[in-house]
């Protein structure tokens, strides 16, 4: 909860992202720039909503960025100034911000610099499972990895010290099970403070990455690192806890957490060395760890980084690389007590092979509930008429982009041929319209088309090729949580910004083809995209209706009345409203096709593609009659006494 959040003191019991959000407020931010990408949206939505309610107290920005690369680079840009700037995303918006973050590492930071990946061990709502330690290391970036929803509030305001004292950017990294775990945290006070405006100080030795300045900052970088490497082992973020036996046990991040509970479970012991810092490693506590052991089990998520350190040091270890552990997905108790379990060479506490078995066992009794499309959901129609459009040429290629319109992949649309990362839909269109012969149709979400998908449009349209661009623009960023992008009036903060319109930008970078239609006019929205198809070039059809959650929030709001839809005796159970659309709202059963009242949300598709136009608005929810009649004249057999 906000109030929460933004309590002067006390304890407060907060989710780990808000935690995160609460160390950025007590480190006293001043800029604050993300792109929302689970599992690390909430860092964002939290500080907007603060940066409105501490206006005059504590003066931030906070903007979210078109992409991360930018989002980085606005935050960086305050840190060059003096100020202290963050930039917060999920693992592979690293990816994105990269060429940033390498370069801004050797020029180093004046403020304080924090960058927040949210990793995904698992993939929960990722396309990879990528451990940006690895970032960390070949960036020559701190990496601080947190234990709790504690640690994750005090280690973000730690962070901003650490990059202030050795001047170089820092990275603290959270994962699902972290940012998105509950916890109790203590507050500290929030600084009062305005953001005023500085000179500029330049200093084009050092920010100007010309080559004859980078070979010598990338000295200077290397020599921090080693300064920073011999603090980590005396930092008290990272602790030796004295136990029994010669095999001991180093656990990093939120694996801590799970080493000593599987320790409890099992009823041992064991010295352990719990570490905050990835990287650098802190070699020399690491030394003094391991020089009264045998052995050391290494419990950490995703790859066998530290593993690899600490065999690097000659230190024998019970880890990923050699079986104790596994190489793949994210980790639990039970996964670690067996893990410590073999290398004791010992039983575990319950039969965990035997306790999974029963559980997939018991599943195959639950139905299959795959992800699907809201009810009233655009995107359904849009994918609906592009497979309408499909089916009278033939064939077609469909590459698709990252988000809520990535459930295309299902059955009846089967939509989405290729989904690889942001705004590949179109690079990988541009490339398949070279050497297949079929149509391409590519399909991109407003906020994906403005993070990554211009570029790849211009390589496009300056090519010459000929293919479809299908943008689905729901006014927002639905897959995260509905933030803001530049296509809305909105903006970090509560505060109104300038939209750009898709189709303005698609004619300004000289597509000739460019149509907006509304998906759940069916029949117009497959005739454009089948003209579309036809043009000699890139065509771009914007299919724009607002997400079907918030115009349905919109009109509750205002009171407006929601119409329902029924199906009615002229049906004749063609299904082509199962087979072809697919809505959750519309079900078969007992022999019949049905509605259910409580999902639908009137938005009409149905009724459109109904071959029969059985499908027409109930008249029960405005009917004034009394007494029993309006069952004995409603047209469509809908009214039905109880």
């Amino acid at each position: 909860m906000l109030e929460d959040v933004l309590k002067e003191s006390g304890k407060v019991f907060l989710l780990g992202n808000e935690a995160i959000a609460r160390g950025a407020l007590e480190a006293g931010i001043d800029v604050f720039a993300t792109y929302p990408g689970t599992p690390s949206s909430e860092i964002g939505d939290t500080l907007s909503k603060a940066c409105k309610k501490l206006k005059g107290r504590l003066d931030f920005i906070m903007e979210y960025s078109a992409n991360e690369k930018v989002a980085v680079e606005v935050a960086m840009a305050a840190s060059l100034a003096g100020k202290r700037g963050m930039a917060a995303m999920k693992h592979v918006g690293v990816n994105v911000a990269s060429d940033t973050l390498f370069s801004f590492a050797y020029i180093g930071a004046r403020g304080g610099f924090v960058l927040v990946s949210a990793d995904d061990p698992s993939m929960h709502s990722s396309q990879n499972e990528q451990d940006n330690r690895w970032y960390g290391m070949a960036a020559k970036v701190p990496v601080i990895e947190p234990s709790s929803v504690q640690e994750a509030k005090d280690f973000t305001k730690f962070c901003f010290e650490l990059s202030e004292r050795f001047e170089v950017p820092i990275m603290l990294r959270t994962y699902t099970r972290l940012s998105h775990a509950s916890g109790m945290v203590e507050l500290n006070p929030l600084p009062r403070k305005s953001l005023d405006k500085v000179e500029w100080r330049k200093n084009p030795e050092r920010d100007v990455i010309l080559p004859a300045h980078a070979r010598r900052l990338k000295v200077e970088l290397v020599e921090k690192m080693e300064k920073i490497k011999k603090y980590f082992s005396r930092w008290d973020g990272n602790w030796i806890e004295d136990g029994e036996g010669k095999i001991g046990v180093i656990a990093c991040g939120l694996s801590y957490a799970y080493a000593k509970e599987a320790m409890d479970r099992l009823g041992v012991s064991l010295p352990v060395l719990k570490l905050s810092s990835m990287y650098p490693p802190p070699e020399e506590l690491i030394s003094e760890f391991a020089s009264r052991l045998d052995g050391v089990v290494v419990v950490e998520e995703v790859d066998p980084f530290i593993e690899m350190h600490v065999k690097a040091l000659g230190i024998k270890v019970y880890g990923k690389t050699n079986g104790y552990f596994p190489m793949y997905y994210e980790y639990n108790v039970a996964v670690v007590e067996k893990g410590i379990a073999k290398a004791l060479g010992i039983k575990t506490s319950i039969d965990y092979d035997a306790v999974l078995r029963r559980a997939e066992e018991i599943a195959k009794f639950a139905p299959p509930r795959p992800p699907v499309f809201c009810p009233g959901c655009p995107h359904a129609a849009t994918f609906y008429a592009i497979r309408k459009a499909v089916n009278q040429v033939g064939n077609a290629a469909l590459p698709s982009d990252i988000g809520c319109y990535t459930l295309g992949i299902n059955r009846p649309f089967e939509g989405v041929d290729t989904c690889v990362c942001m705004g590949a839909s179109v690079g990988i269109a541009c490339g398949l319209s070279y050497v297949i012969k079929d149509p391409v149709i590519a399909t991109i979400g407003d906020s994906t088309f403005f993070h990554a998908g211009i570029p790849a449009l211009i390589n496009a349209v300056h090519n010459k090729r000929k293919l479809v661009l299908v943008v689905l623009d729901n006014s927002t960023t639905g897959m995260t949580g509905h933030q803001p992008h530049p296509g809305m009036e909105e903006r970090g903060c509560g505060e109104e910004g300038k939209n750009l319109n898709i189709e303005d930008v698609a004619k300004g970078i000289g597509v000739d083809f460019v149509e907006v239609v509304n998906p759940y006019n069916v029949r117009k929205t497959i005739d454009a995209i089948k003209r579309a198809i036809e043009h000699d070039g890139v065509a771009v059809v914007v299919s724009r209706m607002k997400c079907s959650l918030l115009w349905q929030r919109e009109r509750r709001k205002k009171e407006k009345r929601i119409p329902k839809y029924t199906i009615t005796k002229d049906c004749t159970l063609c299904m082509e409203c199962i087979n072809s659309f697919f809505c959750p709202a519309i079900y078969f059963m007992d022999g019949k096709v049905a509605i259910d009242e409580n999902l639908c949300v009137g938005c009409g598709v149905c009724s459109r593609i109904c071959p029969e136009k059985a499908i027409k608005i109930c008249q029960q929810d405005i009917c004034w009659l009394r007494g029993g009649v309006c069952n004995k004249i409603c047209p469509d057999d809908a009214v039905k006494l109880r």
